[in-house]
């Protein structure tokens, strides 16, 4: 028998009623993963279906791990035999088995990522001769993703007939699909979309997965989009046995296409009868900090009413900056501080923000003051290729002999120096190098066009940007490098060039921290050396949050509010709570758009369980442009009495007798070395 001592009322209501659909509305910090499990162990306990028969959709892989770990530490083996998933992996499961109906070869089907799919798009906007002229692929391309994600396919894309812009658009469509198919491939939208349309056109299938997942729970059901709950509405059809567990006040994923219509109407329009239990019961975070959160949403038209039993805890420290470089400092020194003193671990510190470029400029931070962390929710920007080149080319004109740099960048842009011109150049060299460059006055075995190439990219990096480099400002130097280089040029022409131009220009943005000498080249180049080999990333794929460092050697994390759901941390500092910045200034020119910020700021406050700071910056670097911004409107709405406003002179918030053991949790106040930073694999 399973022992529910542990569960509060609220719990043990949504684990005791198994049979027919009941939605469970968890606040922030409730013990939903909890309660999810402790309801499968409920179901298998009593026998009503093999673990086979269970499907658990979960958001990330990583909540379905800890799902399927927390339910063997309750039934034992049988826990590994149900189906713990995201949709993805659900859709993926479904057209491997079936979807030879659809006409792929389901054995060697193939998922292509953002980068291959678009690759694809480009060619069918090519072929169908919307080539960019009149619209971009960075516009062709969400357009399709939205329509995919609420199951529109090519046939049915055209709602206005005689439509120019859905007919165009639907051509390219079309296209598109046909090329995924000749490679017999999918994108993460098909798997959805096809998966649905597998259900609807064969009654047979649908009866075979219907009669095997009797029972089926989801996990962040807020999150879920209108695609991903039709295909889970005809699994539970004919049982009715669906339990699923969110929070409209912490749905946060519409631009990635989630629907809060799923959670808000759907549910209870398909499912009249069904049970709701409300778990309102906070166990993360401390009084204070669960009341500064709520005042931030309680103008929503829905919310959590949520309780805790915990201490009142300290106030909330609001600190005010000047600058984007006095936020980043000073976040970094408390934080040290805090370790210093013992009140708690950098690893058992959290730093939020809206915005990836924020993080970069914490990063910076980080590492000269050498504090480890780990950036969680990013690319691998200094593995993107257009900022390898440019970097490549800084690398030669700082070091001549740099034969690595220079066997990337001699043919990029193109200028006719391909592998059998490089072939011709290297001789007997093993790799291009310095020598073969220098030494062309001399040499009569290369073809005339071969050799004018070469000659020109010699003056260019030898003679041209050598001398500018010691009379241009780095940042100006920088821009020269792009433009004489022909790179930016060429660039643009790219697929991706609009995300490619964005990171050269936060690039860009990192030389204006230094000085104007002739050594900044050199130190610049230092520092980036350290980031891009020292720094630790993890890569956030398909919305999985997971951190695979251990919570030891993963120093500070660092990450965007969206690349944190579901995560906790005794100490949050959310910065850039400024207007313009969070809210975003995309996001104050709707409605929706307003309250998705709200409900971002709610998920960013109750991640923190014992201190919480909220910064913001006076003037901010946004682009090139130093920028002046107001409060945050969240800081307004927060009650007086729940913070305490600290100076940039100030130390910190806290003294001994408020972050007494009774706020931080005995484990989290020792005092640890500080830590190498490691790579965080994903």
């Amino acid at each position: 028998m399973i022992d529910f001592a542990g569960l509060n009322p609220e719990q043990r209501i949504a684990v005791e009623k198994v049979d027919g659909p009941i939605l469970v509305l968890a606040g922030a910090g409730s013990g939903k993963t909890r309660t999810l499990t402790y309801r499968i162990a409920n179901i298998l306990d009593q026998g009503r279906v093999s673990p086979h028969g269970v499907l658990a959709i979960t958001f990330t892989r990583k909540a379905a791990w800890e799902m399927r770990r927390r339910l063997e530490e309750l039934v034992g083996s049988p826990a590994k035999d149900i189906t713990a998933v995201t949709f993805h992996s659900l859709g993926f499961k479904l057209l491997s088995a079936e979807g030879g109906v659809l006409g792929y070869k389901p054995d060697k089907l193939v998922v292509y990522d953002a980068v291959e799919a678009q690759r694809l798009l480009h060619r069918a906007m090519q072929e169908t001769n919307v080539d960019g002229t009149r619209w971009t692929i960075e516009q062709v391309a969400p357009i399709i993703e939205r329509a995919k994600d609420n199951l529109y396919g090519p046939e049915d894309f055209v709602q206005a007939k005689g439509d120019f812009f859905e007919e165009s658009i639907a051509k390219v469509y079309r296209r598109y699909q046909q090329l995924l198919m000749e490679n017999n491939a999918v994108d993460y939208g098909d798997l959805i979309r096809l998966s649905v349309q597998l259900l609807r056109q064969n009654p047979g299938t649908l009866e075979f997965y219907q009669n095997l997942f009797r029972y089926v729970l989801i996990d962040e059901f807020q999150d879920s989009s209108f695609g991903q709950y039709q295909l889970v509405r005809h699994l539970v059809w004919r049982n009715r046995n669906l339990c699923c567990v969110g929070s409209p006040v912490q749905a946060i994923y519409s631009w990635r296409g989630a629907d809060i219509h799923n959670i808000l109407e759907r549910f209870r329009t398909d499912f009249p009868n069904a049970l709701m239990v409300v778990l309102s019961q906070n166990y993360r975070s401390t009084a204070t900090i669960l009341a500064a959160a709520q005042a931030v949403v309680r103008d929503l038209p829905y919310r959590e009413d949520l309780r805790t039993d915990n201490d009142q805890g300290s106030s909330v420290a609001v600190v005010p900056l000047n600058t984007d470089w006095d936020e980043a400092n000073f976040i970094a020194n408390e934080i040290k501080q805090l370790d210093e003193e013992g009140y708690c671990r950098v690893e058992d510190c959290a730093v939020l923000f809206r915005t990836r470029a924020q993080g970069r400029l914490l990063e910076q931070v980080f590492m000269h003051q050498g504090l480890p962390y780990t950036l969680v929710g990013d690319f691998k920007f200094f593995e993107r290729r257009e900022v390898k080149d440019i970097l490549a080319y800084l690398r030669v004109v700082h070091d001549m002999l740099d034969a690595g740099a220079l066997q990337r960048i001699i043919n990029r842009p193109p200028r006719g120096l391909g592998p059998a011109s490089l072939q011709k150049l290297q001789g007997s060299e093993p790799e291009l190098n310095f020598s073969a460059i220098t030494g062309l006055h001399n040499r009569t075995d290369l073809p005339p066009k071969v050799l004018a190439a070469a000659m020109e990219f010699a003056d260019l990096i030898f003679d041209d940007l050598p001398r500018a480099v010691k009379e241009k400002t780095l940042p100006d130097f920088f821009d020269y490098v792009l433009e004489r280089t022909g790179y930016l040029a060429w660039i643009q022409k790219d697929p991706d060039a609009k995300r490619r131009v964005a990171n050269l220009r936060l690039l860009r943005a990192m030389t204006t921290r230094y000085d104007h000498s002739e050594e900044a080249l050199g130190t610049f180049l230092a520092d980036i050396a350290m980031l891009s080999v020292s720094r630790s990333i993890s890569a956030v794929e398909g919305g999985d949050t997971s951190l695979d460092v251990p919570a030891e050697g993963r120093g500070v994390t660092l990450a965007t509010i969206h690349a944190v759901k579901g995560l906790e941390f005794p100490v949050i500092f959310v910065a850039g709570l400024e207007e313009g910045i969070f809210p975003h200034a995309k996001a104050m020119k709707t409605a929706e758009g307003m309250e998705e910020e709200t409900r971002l700021a709610y998920v960013a406050m109750t991640r923190a369980m014992s201190l919480l700071y909220l910064t913001y910056a006076r003037s901010r670097v946004v682009g090139e442009e130093m920028k002046e911004h107001s409060p945050s409107r969240f800081l307004a709405s927060i009650p007086k009495h729940l913070t305490r406003v600290v100076s940039a002179t100030e130390r910190g918030v806290m003294t001994h007798e408020t972050i007494g053991a009774t706020v931080l949790p005995l484990e989290f106040q020792t005092t640890v070395l500080a830590l190498p930073m490691v790579e965080a694999r994903s």
